[in-house]
Order: structure tokens, then sequence, then C-alpha cells
């Protein structure tokens, strides 16, 4: 770039922070309307629809394993909270047999 490119692009700069900026909106004919009902729940779809085959889907014997998974923790944590809960009734009914009428 040249001398004189270089300082005609600064002044070009300096002189586009001095100036307010002028807004250039076209003129609106017509209003900006939203598309009807029908037409936004179609596209909802249309991009599900398009958003779903991009999914990654595991395999029927992934899922399988995942669920027992699933199952094994949940059977699991239900065995604590019930050995828990049994511990706690013991305590509680102690404490209530000690100091209670």
């Amino acid at each position: 770039m040249s001398e004189k490119e270089k300082v005609t692009q600064q002044d070009v700069s300096a002189e586009a922070k001095t100036k307010p900026a002028k807004e250039n909106k076209p003129a609106k004919a017509k209003k900006d309307k939203k598309p009807g009902i029908g037409k936004r729940i179609g596209k909802f779809f249309r991009e599900l629809k398009s958003e779903l085959k991009k999914v990654a889907w595991p395999s029927k014997a992934d899922t399988i394993k995942r669920t027992g998974t699933v199952i094994a923790c949940a059977i699991v944590v239900g065995i604590i909270v019930w050995i828990f809960d049994g511990i706690a009734s013991a305590v509680i009914d102690a404490l209530l047999s000690l100091f209670g009428n």
C-alpha cells in the first residue's frame, strides 16, 4: 500500500469517528410480520427432524447394558437408604424409650 493510500485511509477513519453515523434505514413498505402459527409449528418440526437425524443413537446392546446399570444402581441405593432408615428408626426408638414416658 502506498503512503498516499495510507494517509487517505487514516483521514477517512478519523472522519468517520468524528461525524455522527447516519441511519440509513430503508422505508418499510410492509410491516415486519411473523409467519402464522401453522407455519411456525411446521418449521419447528422440520428443524426438529433435521436435528434428530444428527444424533448418534446408541445400539440396542448398548441401551440394554446402560439400562441394566441404572437399575442395579437404583437397587443398591435403595438398599443403602433402607439400611440407614432402619438404623435411624432403631436409634430414635431407643432414645424415645430411654427418655420417653
